[in-house]
């Protein structure tokens, strides 16, 4: 006599069937991970260490792969670009392009809290470290759903079955990909934050966070609440020496600033 009835004998069946088919979708996610791995390698042939270096810090294929396109597209002005060193960061308060920026910053703050009475004005003063942007690409949805859509584009233009791409047309195929949507971050080592010639701003009132820096609530905290304006009021009166806010992707907390020395360039 069997020790299962049907039912049961059914029922270890589809068990079987089921532990197979996800066996099958790791081993496909497994495969199609190791092809873009090899993608990366061919295609980032040329890069410079401190950007291979990135690379090897973010988190997935995927992802990696999305950084790559920020590098190849940047081309020759990418050591130009390039987040600061740690020893550069840290010299820069003491430095006079530092110590400027801080003036300007320091009037947006006044000019803010003047006209807006018990709210203040904050920003993180000091460049974004390049751990802290490979951080946020790791972790930051936008990216993740851009990068596979990339990685996904790139496999329906290369079919599997004909002879590999060269790592020039591996290249080529990066840097024309256009996406759809467009990713909240810069890829890690080309923030303009990296190099403070960006700033994010941010409205609190007596500790309380009222307006950050939440793309997917911009609109609501910003504009209908109606900061927008009034940051973009704060700025002009302190001297209009950052210009945005950004638009694209659209940070209404996100000034670019540019030291007195390159603006007379």
């Amino acid at each position: 006599m069997s020790q299962f009835n049907p039912i049961g004998r059914l029922v270890i069946a589809m068990g079987v069937c089921l532990c197979c088919a996800l066996a099958s979708l790791h081993a496909l996610a497994a495969s199609g991970e190791s092809d873009r791995e090899a993608w990366i390698a061919q295609a980032s042939v040329g890069l410079p260490p401190q950007a291979l270096d990135a690379l090897s810090q973010i988190s997935g294929a995927d992802r990696r792969l999305l950084a790559l396109r920020a590098y190849l597209k940047a081309g020759d002005a990418l050591a130009e670009r390039w987040t600061w060193s740690q020893s550069q960061q840290s010299a820069y308060p003491g430095t006079a392009e530092g110590k400027a920026a801080l003036v300007e910053l320091d009037a947006v703050a006044a000019a803010f809290a003047v006209a807006n009475p018990g709210f203040t004005l904050q920003v993180n003063r000091r460049p974004r470290s390049l751990e802290a942007q490979i951080t946020g690409w790791n972790e930051n949805a936008s990216v993740g759903t851009a990068a596979a859509a990339c990685a996904s584009a790139l496999e329906r233009q290369f079919d599997t079955d004909r002879a590999p791409p060269s790592a020039a047309a591996r290249q080529r195929a990066l840097i024309d990909w256009e996406a759809n949507g467009s990713a909240t971050l810069a890829a890690p080592g080309l923030s303009a934050h990296g190099q403070a010639h960006s700033f994010a701003f941010q409205v609190e009132r007596g500790g309380e966070l009222i307006a950050g820096t939440d793309a997917a609530s911009a609109r609501a905290q910003w504009d209908e609440a109606g900061w927008t304006q009034k940051l973009q009021a704060a700025v002009k009166a302190a001297g209009n020496h950052f210009t945005g806010p950004l638009q694209s992707p659209y940070e209404p907390w996100h000034y670019a600033y540019l030291p007195a020395a390159s603006q007379a360039r």
